[in-house]
């Protein structure tokens, strides 16, 4: 949402504006980060420091989910799965 409110993604207006009924819409859920995502984001070793994209990674692993991005910042972790 960041980007989206610093007016980089217009293409994105309406998605960011009804996130929660297309989530909803696409068979989606949140996943809420908790303790588990946490530690593991603080613990594995990654030289890339933005905390964001280290709980991204975290929840991904932890829950056994595919991270979906076209951000090479993750091209670099051999055991994630990306699907890019």
């Amino acid at each position: 949402m960041n980007k989206y409110r610093l007016g980089k993604l217009p293409e994105y207006t309406y998605l960011a504006e009804n996130y929660l009924e297309k989530l909803h819409e696409f068979g989606a859920d949140e996943l809420l980060i908790n303790t588990q995502h946490t530690y593991f984001a603080g613990k594995f070793e990654w030289s890339h420091r933005d905390p964001f994209d280290r709980l991204l990674v975290a929840q991904a692993f932890t829950e056994n989910m595919f991270l979906v991005t076209n951000d090479s910042v993750f091209h670099s972790i051999p055991w994630l799965d990306v699907l890019w």
